[in-house]
């Protein structure tokens, strides 16, 4: 098996509940998430935990990029082990991770002789990043080189397809991404909308439902509008049952599909709450 290039994720990645978390050609970098004197990266504590601190005091925490520094050391330990990297980061307008990665990559290769570092903007979120990470290893150890496993990691990114949806709009609105008017006629009336991010990851509202039956049963419809598809991934905020029902119904749709369901970590749960569920699919070439 070939193992000079290595796989660097990002911990919004979910990579902890795939087998890349066993796997010693790929890296996690943690995110930070901050709640009054409590700091811990992600992973390290349940959506439980932080759902508790957020009822008992009202208040969302903070969370953070990694450090560079942290980002630099485990770039030059794997180009001073004669590594190449592939980087594959959470969507580059929910964080400053990507434009951090980039940063580090080109310190590494100007201090580095033969460091070669390639950075990848998911435009995602989630297990769909474990999905390719998952696939460049699958074909790295069969001798693919890094220019093809770039090239088809960013071509998978370009045909992954993002849906996600929130059970309460509270997060939201305390994080300033809606306004106190939004989320209480929202509230009032049940709406929940669903977001998809477009093709330069960009939010932007695909529907809105009164009902959390009503956004499942849609989201199914909009993600099998995409077909042909050659891999489903569901996430979720502690809305496990949902989440199986929309594995479910996905796999009742395309039975032959390979499909992946994860949770979405604490740095995600901290803007999006209880109940926050996604839906991704890979379309086929």
């Amino acid at each position: 098996m070939h193992d000079e290039i290595h796989v660097v994720v990002d911990s919004l990645s979910a990579a902890d509940e795939t087998a890349l978390k066993d796997d010693p050609r790929c890296h996690i970098l943690r995110l930070i998430i901050r709640h009054g004197d409590l700091e811990w990266q992600d992973g390290d504590r349940s959506l439980a935990e932080l759902f508790g601190m957020v009822d008992t005091t009202g208040k969302l925490p903070i969370t953070s990029q990694p450090p560079i520094g942290v980002v630099v050391e485990l770039f030059t330990k794997l180009a001073q082990e004669g590594k190449k990297v592939i980087m594959l980061t959470v969507d580059s307008v929910l964080s400053g991770t990507y434009q951090t990665a980039c940063v580090a990559a080109r310190q590494v290769m100007d201090d580095i002789k033969g460091a070669d570092i390639r950075v990848i903007d998911s435009k995602t979120a989630a297990c769909p990043i474990s999905g390719i990470a998952m696939e460049v290893l699958k074909h790295t150890a069969e001798g693919m080189d890094i220019d093809e496993a770039e090239k088809m990691a960013r071509e998978m990114v370009a045909r992954t397809e993002t849906f996600f949806s929130v059970n309460t709009l509270d997060y939201l609105q305390k994080g300033g991404r809606i306004g106190a008017v939004g989320a209480l006629i929202g509230s009032i009336f049940g709406i929940r909308p669903i977001v998809h991010l477009d093709k330069e990851g960009r939010l932007e509202v695909a529907d809105k439902c009164r009902t959390r039956k009503k956004v499942m049963k849609r989201m199914v419809e909009m993600a099998a509008e995409k077909a042909p598809i050659e891999a489903i991934f569901v996430a979720h905020a502690e809305a496990l049952a949902d989440a199986e029902d929309l594995k479910q119904q996905l796999q009742g749709l395309f039975p032959n599909v390979p499909t992946m369901l994860t949770g979405i970590g604490t740095v995600l749960a901290a803007h999006l709450g209880p109940g926050a569920i996604g839906v991704f699919v890979r379309r086929k070439a």
